[in-house]
């Protein structure tokens, strides 16, 4: 362009027009994107008064080089501020434009500190986050702090600042390294710069991951899906709908992770199942590091025992875990809404098996169940929100567009069907099927459902089934709740005898009364986890009420229940043809040799294999049966230590700690843990990983609710299943009638998951409610009918198939793997540089009297042992011990020693070691040594010299750039270099930085030979080296801060356009929500005439009120949501602090570890 004049067009014409849309946006100006970039140009001066000051505070530095060099203006300098004088100054026009905002840090000496500052006390770095000056004189200032350091960050706490001894306000006079005695050799100072770098964040771009690599998982490549999409939000509202044993907890985890890393979130509730909470409890302390408290009554008790009976438990920990049933008590509920009314911020709420909260199916529409209410009540007080759940829709889309808006109340309303463009953003859907064939499809099982079938004619149990079917045929009516008492006696009679006697002792004696009241209907919210004992007695009392309702029977009729409660009392105690079958099953796979015959004890001990079975019932008195008959049958009946270390039971009511002990017994190791059979209630069904070392399940009785049988199948056919084939075995006896609908039953259900997808949820709903009236004559044609009625599935097909985009799942897939690569090479991670960097840690911050930091373990490749740590170790190491048995000692059990340590993830379950990933516990104790220095910790000089190949001397400076958001969020780290050749007769103030093309393949030098085995030049040089290394990097010191402030400016433009890209969303979002509720209001003229029932009529009333309701919140909505979302990427606060300098000597380099830079 020659030496023409500057002017606003001719610096327009030197930019992309990529990069002339993104700053059109940015003013507000919407450009013809197929125009060409003159007419681009001529629109944006037209529609922007844009002078040419006003244009260069708009340019990068790249940006402002360009146009000096298409002017023939000097280009070379790092300032921002005087690339723009030189534009300025060609044009005519006054230099006074200042690009270059003032860092924070920047202060001049004073006493009190103001917002915003950067000060010093009790040896940490903190922000100014409000000040209040004293009442009266003799008071002092309050200042509200939030603390900067890499091993502290993010935490607050308050100040009297005329009492702290040694505070100070940090001024940009603080920067620098000091006076180096000595160099830190290169793999320390290694072990100092990789805990720094891989504690860096940024928001700049949702597509750099941390999580994965702090996180203790064998990580899948679909695993990344919802981290990818919840980074996208501006609110992490995702729902997570992934199959059965996809790994929701991983990915909820990973979420959860990186939301903490970035700040986003202090406080974490998790909602679960009561049978999976311990489950929750140490997936997310083994896996990633972070310890939750199971909110439960002796939780409450020990917090007001420690801190009196005033305070609020919520407020002593910030991570919980709590499951339905205790969230649903008033006095656990009331003091969570008050600390989230109370201000409570950066929350993320996650709801595990959320369809849990969805308004319970009807016939025609879903009503409000007393969790649903709940949930809708404390969903909209956390600023996060994760759902998981293999089931999300049941067919009515009143009840799914409800959840959704638990979920998001900005993108979904209750009632008004919901778009696939809004649940694209906000859902993550993929079964097993869509998988198979990726590059993921190895990590899951094949499925074989299998029957055994039991041939014997004459087995009592069909005598029992013939009875009580012509008993029920003469005396149960034909429909109505009183039919209930006569299908759960079949029910319990195709599990067990001794089930069926229970509920046949308390219908006997009903059947002699009559005009008792009826039972009260069953709540929407009970389930599996009562106590078993509890539950069944519950349920045949209320039989027994449902009897009593009933006229007395006929002579026939009492007969036949005389003649049923004699053979069933004969054989309550003996073993059935499913018992027979089972055992010989067992002597087939679980012995090497065959211990006894049937129904036998032995003299000979039975010699266990290594393999492992599950079998699941739906009743507790089945259980009991069941261990009875197993033990007697295995010759375990007379040595009960022996019966209760082969055979486990899992069932509802048992306390967290029992559940943890069986279910870590059970995936153990079977060379040391004993157990070889699991006998589960449904409490097992949701959520439990029990697939460490089994593959093998029986369904002793079929539920009939055929999405159960789903749910027992997934707790062995999930991810980390180590066998290639999982089988699932239920029995059929072939001469009773009722096995042969249940065998169709259990057909039909393989088939439809199989064929169907998301859309099996509503088949099931049917084929369940095909079974409402009992197993009869009728049934079977019943089953053979059922189909999916149109309308529903239409409803699921639109509202959540649509999510099951194959082409966009191998997208995915393809895109998390790369991202994992950019996201790995960025952090320069690799476990073996961990274990190096933890190596060093270790060094400083313990005495080790000469003992190896890390040894590895004898004839265990990849497996270390820990040395002998000091008593103030004892907490952190008690991350790494052995479980704690339930009554073991405290110090008993610190005495144990920690378990091997490895660093790659586990290929399987197993609590023999103890995963050193970047989150956990110990990790984190030894990195926050080496992130302290310069701050609390005084270990390193920060000066370093190491030979590489480099034509002749070079100092190489570095410092990071921090960006900080509202509360101290960290919205960007940058790592910044700059370079200079080096020579002792010009070192200090006469060092010239090199520009970005010479420094860069400097810095490439530096990552490549800066390792633990790393060559240091000899002693002489480097004692001349650090002599004078304060002076060079004093030098270096403002062509730092320039490089700093162009990456800031830069990195202040991507959150600007973040920002607005977002709350722009935002507006689309209620614009488009708003029309959909007018649209679906305009539908709603009249109640509909087939909604009969007073609950489902009440319902469908609430939503339109809720519609309504929701319309007018949008109007408010419009003009405060897009600015909130902008404004969590204000930057609060830029700062610049010292990494340290380098010194690169030429020579032949040391050769790093291979391994450690894989």
């Amino acid at each position: 362009m020659g030496a023409s004049s500057p002017t606003a067009g001719s610096v327009l014409i030197g930019l992309t027009q990529a990069r002339l849309l993104e700053l059109a946006r940015g003013l507000g100006v919407t450009l013809p994107t197929s125009a060409r970039k003159d007419a681009q140009i001529a629109r944006l001066l037209e529609a922007a008064p844009l002078a040419l000051p006003g244009l260069l505070g708009h340019l990068y530095r790249d940006e402002l080089r360009a146009a000096c060099k298409d002017h023939g203006l000097p280009a070379d300098s790092r300032a921002r501020a005087e690339l723009a004088r030189h534009l300025l100054t060609a044009a005519g026009l006054p230099p006074t434009i200042d690009v270059t905002p003032p860092p924070p840090t920047a202060v001049g000496p004073r006493d009190t500190p103001a917002p915003g500052d950067v000060v010093v006390l009790r040896r940490r770095t903190w922000l100014v986050d409000a000040v209040h000056p004293p009442i009266a004189p003799t008071d002092a200032t309050r200042v509200a702090l939030l603390c900067l350091d890499d091993d502290h960050q993010g935490r607050r706490t308050e100040v009297l600042w005329e009492l702290e001894l040694g505070a100070r306000v940090l001024s940009e006079r603080d920067h620098g390294l000091g006076d180096a005695g000595q160099l830190d050799p290169p793999r320390t100072f290694s072990a100092y710069y990789n805990a720094l770098r891989w504690n860096m964040v940024t928001a700049t771009d949702a597509r750099l991951f941390q999580a994965p690599f702090r996180a203790g998982v064998h990580l899948m490549n679909h695993q990344l899906t919802p981290l990818k999409r919840a980074l996208e939000l501006p609110r992490a509202n995702l729902f997570i709908a992934d199959d059965v044993g996809l790994g929701k907890t991983i990915e909820a985890g990973l979420v959860m992770q990186e939301l903490l890393l970035r700040n986003q979130i202090d406080t974490v509730l998790i909602v679960a199942p009561a049978s999976v909470c311990p489950q929750w409890q140490r997936e997310m302390s083994t896996r990633f590091g972070q310890a939750f408290e199971l909110y439960n009554r002796a939780f409450v008790q020990r917090r007001r025992q420690d801190r009196g009976f005033g305070v609020n438990p919520w407020v002593t920990h910030a991570r919980f875990v709590i499951s339905y049933q205790t969230l649903r008590r008033p006095e656990y509920k009331e003091p969570l809404h008050q600390m989230l009314r109370e201000g409570r911020r950066r929350t993320l709420l996650i709801l595990d098996e959320a369809h849990t909260a969805a308004p319970a199916s009807s016939s025609r529409y879903a009503v409000f169940s007393d969790t649903t209410r709940v949930v809708a009540e404390l969903a909209p007080l956390f600023d996060h929100r994760l759902f998981l759940s293999a089931t999300p829709h049941n067919g009515h889309s009143n009840s799914f567009s409800t959840l959704l808006a638990l979920l998001d109340r900005q993108r979904f309303t209750r009632g008004v069907p919901p778009s696939a463009r809004a649940l694209e953003t906000v859902m993550v859907r993929r079964l097993k099927a869509d998988l198979r064939g990726h590059d993921v499809a190895h990590r899951f099982p094949e499925r074989e459902v299998l029957a055994l079938e039991l041939t014997t004619p004459d087995a009592p149990e069909l005598e029992l089934a013939r009875l009580l079917a012509e008993y029920t045929a003469r005396v149960a009516p034909s429909r109505g709740r009183d039919r209930l008492a006569f299908i759960n006696l079949q029910k319990r009679l195709l599990s067990s005898v001794p089930a069926f006697c229970r509920t046949l002792d308390k219908h006997a004696p009903g059947t002699a009364a009559t005009g008792a009241p009826p039972p009260p209907e069953p709540s929407d919210d009970d389930d599996d986890d009562l106590d078993d004992e509890l539950r069944d007695a519950a349920e045949a009392t209320a039989d027994a009420a449902r009897a009593a309702a009933l006229p007395a029977p006929d002579a026939t009729a009492a007969d036949l229940l005389t003649r049923l409660r004699r053979l069933a009392l004969q054989r309550r105690e003996l073993p059935c043809a499913k018992v027979e079958a089972l055992v010989a099953w067992l002597r087939a796979n679980l012995f090497t040799a065959p211990p006894g015959r049937a129904g036998r004890a032995t003299s000979a001990a039975p010699t266990w294999n290594h393999r492992r079975v599950i079998i699941f019932t739906e009743y507790g008195d089945t259980k009991t049966y069941l261990v009875e008959q197993l033990a007697a049958a295995l010759g375990l009946a007379d040595d009960p230590d022996e019966r209760d270390a082969r055979i486990a039971t899992f069932h509802g009511g048992m306390s967290d700690d029992q559940r943890a002990v069986v279910q870590r017994a059970w995936n153990g190791p079977p060379d040391e843990h004993p157990v070889r059979i699991l006998i589960a209630t449904d409490a097992a069904r949701e959520g439990l990983n029990l697939q460490g070392y089994c593959a093998d399940l029986f369904h002793f009785d079929v539920p009939w609710n055929p999405a159960r049988m789903e749910q027992r199948n997934g707790r062995i056919d999930r991810a980390l299943q180590p066998a290639p084939v999982v089988r699932c075995h239920y029995f059929v006896y072939r001469h009773r009638a009722e096995d042969v609908v249940l065998d169709a039953l259990v057909k039909k259900v393989a088939t439809i998951q199989r064929e169907l997808g998301s859309l099996a949820t509503v088949v099931q709903a049917d084929l369940d409610r095909a079974l409402a009236r009992g197993i009869d004559a009728t049934t079977l044609a019943a089953l053979d009918g059922v189909a999916p009625e149109a309308v529903r599935v239409q409803v699921v097909t639109a509202e959540l198939e649509t999510q099951r985009d194959r082409a966009r799942i191998e997208r995915d897939l393809k895109d998390n793997a790369r991202i994992l690569e950019v996201s790995r090479r960025a952090l320069d991670f690799s476990p073996a540089l961990l274990r190096e960097t933890l190596t060093v840690g270790l060094e400083l911050a313990v005495d080790l009297d000469g003992a190896e930091p890390l040894a590895e373990a004898d004839g265990a490749p990849g497996t270390f042992s820990l040395p002998a740590l000091p008593a103030t170790w004892q907490r952190t190491l008690d991350t790494v011990r052995p479980p704690r048995e339930h009554d073991e000692d405290l110090w008993d059990w610190r005495r144990r020693p920690p378990l091997p340590v490895v660093f790659e993830p586990p290929a399987q379950l197993t609590e023999d070691v103890a995963h050193l990933h970047l989150s956990h516990p110990v990790t984190q104790r030894i990195l926050s040594r080496l992130l302290a220095q310069g701050f609390s910790a005084r270990d390193l000089t920060r000066v370093t010299a190491l030979v590489a190949d480099v034509a002749k001397p070079v100092a190489l400076a570095l410092a990071r750039l921090s960006l900080f958001g509202p509360g101290a969020a960290r919205l960007h780290d940058a790592i910044i270099d700059v370079a200079a050749w080096w020579d002792e007769a010009r070192r200090g103030p006469a060092l010239r930085p090199l520009d970005d093309a010479d420094t860069q393949p400097l810095r490439a030098e530096l990552d490549a030979h800066l390792h633990a085995a790393a060559k240091a030049p000899p002693q002489s040089i480097a004692k001349a080296l650090a002599h004078g290394a304060a002076a060079d990097f004093a030098a270096l010191w403002p062509a730092l801060e320039h490089e700093a402030d162009a990456e800031a400016d830069r990195a202040r433009k991507m959150l600007a356009t973040r920002a607005r890209t977002e709350a722009d969303a935002m507006r689309e979002l209620l614009s488009a929500q708003e029309k959909s509720i007018q649209h679906e209001l305009a539908g709603r003229a009249q109640l509909p005439i087939e909604l009969t029932d007073p609950r489902e009529r009440a319902a469908w009333l609430a939503d339109t009120q809720a519609m309504t309701d929701r319309l007018a919140a949008i109007s408010a909505e419009r003009a405060t949501e897009p600015e909130r979302i902008a404004a969590l990427y204000d930057v609060a606060l830029t700062r610049v602090t010292p990494i340290g300098l380098v010194y690169l000597w030429p020579g032949k380099p040391g050769k790093p570890d291979r391994e450690a830079r894989s």
